[in-house]
């Protein structure tokens, strides 16, 4: 394997819905050292496991999804 090459335009990939739920996930796990102690009373740490989980979910769709400008077929 050859050097490992960035995605095109990657100076714009906060654009990309992955990329965005990636730091939505980051987020969550930092909101999770910090609040849920404060938290423990009202909300689980099952809910934070679900809510993780369910988010590494819609990130695997965001994946599938095309983005960026159509490609042009080839007459």
């Amino acid at each position: 394997m050859k050097g490992v090459k960035p995605i095109c335009d990657w100076r714009c990939c906060y654009r990309l819905y992955s990329v965005q739920i990636t730091i939505l996930i980051a987020f969550l796990g930092l909101a999770q050292l910090e609040l849920l102690p404060m938290w423990q009373a009202q909300l689980s740490p099952r809910a934070y496991a679900v809510l993780n989980s369910g988010l590494a979910v819609v990130l695997f769709f965001a994946r599938l999804i095309k983005q960026g400008p159509p490609e042009e077929t080839l007459p």
